[in-house]
């Protein structure tokens, strides 16, 4: 099997990563020391520009985690590099209309499923790579199976037409984006509300039905472990800045507190 993330769904029933907002390479080695299944450099809200995103995927692959990349939009530039340097998933914000989940299948995708732009790049080795040996129509499909497409659902525009967007042929799969999802719906940051929960079903069951992998943001490990339960392929949990934060945090706290027996 071409992709990590795949892989670890298939034999975990459920990956488990994280999102880098600030990462450099070594952090990204100490994280595959874990068991991490996978990574999502943002490139959306993080400092990331092309090199440095480069050297997190490569980190990434090198300690056997699937390096996911989440770009800022339905860019050509955006997706072509991320694609071309080896990242093995494509999430992208805030879409809203059907034509721009269908556009991003053309940028992300070659023919026959889209319309990406040839190169055998980095992320094949520059075409040393094993699975980039054959036919160029062998190599295209790989590629395909390589790079998984998995745009945002976090608009109310997007939720309304979810099952006919997880239909369209290229989307491997949703990435449910919590917070802002919320905040299209009016109920920021409420995610027991009933009407919110809702909207997490439909979203799962629209990717279920259509044979399509579902990922979703956690923000605790509580959270983590109901999606789990309730059957999501994949969990990215937190993100490094506040993991940081709150290991130090706790040490610091711990230390402080403690008292000198007298």
């Amino acid at each position: 099997m071409l992709n990590k993330l795949r892989k670890a769904i298939d034999e975990k029933g459920c990956a488990i990563g994280t999102f880098l907002g600030v990462s450099t390479p070594p952090i990204v080695e100490i994280l595959g020391y874990t068991g991490m299944d996978f990574v999502i450099i943002d490139t959306e809200h993080g400092p990331y520009d092309t090199m440095p995103a480069c050297d997190l995927i490569r980190a990434a692959d090198g300690m056997g985690m699937s390096p996911i990349v989440r770009v800022a939009g339905v860019t050509h530039k955006e997706i072509q590099r991320a694609v071309d340097n080896g990242a093995e998933g494509i999430i992208i914000p805030c879409l809203r209309e059907t034509e721009e989940f269908r556009k991003a299948v053309d940028l992300c995708k070659f023919p026959p499923v889209g319309n990406r732009g040839f190169l055998k790049a980095r992320g094949s080795g520059f075409g040393n790579a094993e699975w980039a040996q054959g036919s160029l129509e062998e190599f295209m499909s790989r590629s395909n199976e390589k790079a998984l497409l998995l745009p945002q659902c976090e608009t109310m525009e997007a939720l309304e037409n979810i099952e006919e967007i997880v239909n369209i042929d290229g989307i491997d799969g949703i990435f449910i984006g919590p917070f802002d999802l919320s905040i299209s719906m009016g109920i920021p940051g409420q995610f027991d509300a009933p009407q919110f929960r809702q909207a997490v079903a439909r979203v799962l069951k629209a990717c279920k039905d259509a044979g399509k992998l579902c990922m979703i943001f956690s923000t605790s490990v509580e959270a983590a472990k109901g999606y789990r339960q309730e059957g999501f392929d994949a969990v990215a949990n937190s993100i490094d800045t506040l993991m940081f934060k709150k290991v130090y945090q706790d040490m610091m706290e711990e230390i402080r507190d403690w008292q000198p027996s007298t």
